[in-house]
């Protein structure tokens, strides 16, 4: 249990590290649109977009597993 709170910990304290290095402003530009965003930002909407790709991947893969079980029986 002390492990994981250490661990917690070490990996809060990364993450504010690289938190306070990227906090310059960097330009999107995606099809005929050009936007500043903070690059902390731009980090976090993919890493949350990456997660939720992935949560969808695992969920279709698994139900497909499911059903072909089905059908093999």
């Amino acid at each position: 249990m002390k492990a994981k709170v250490i661990l917690m910990l070490i990996l809060i304290g990364l993450f504010i590290l690289f938190v306070v290095q990227n906090i310059e402003i960097v330009n999107i530009h995606f099809l005929f649109f050009s936007f500043p965003v903070s690059l902390v930002l731009l980090l976090f909407i993919i890493l949350v977009v990456g997660i939720i790709v992935g949560m969808m991947l695992t969920g279709i893969l698994s139900s497909k597993k499911k059903i072909t079980g089905v059908n093999n029986k």
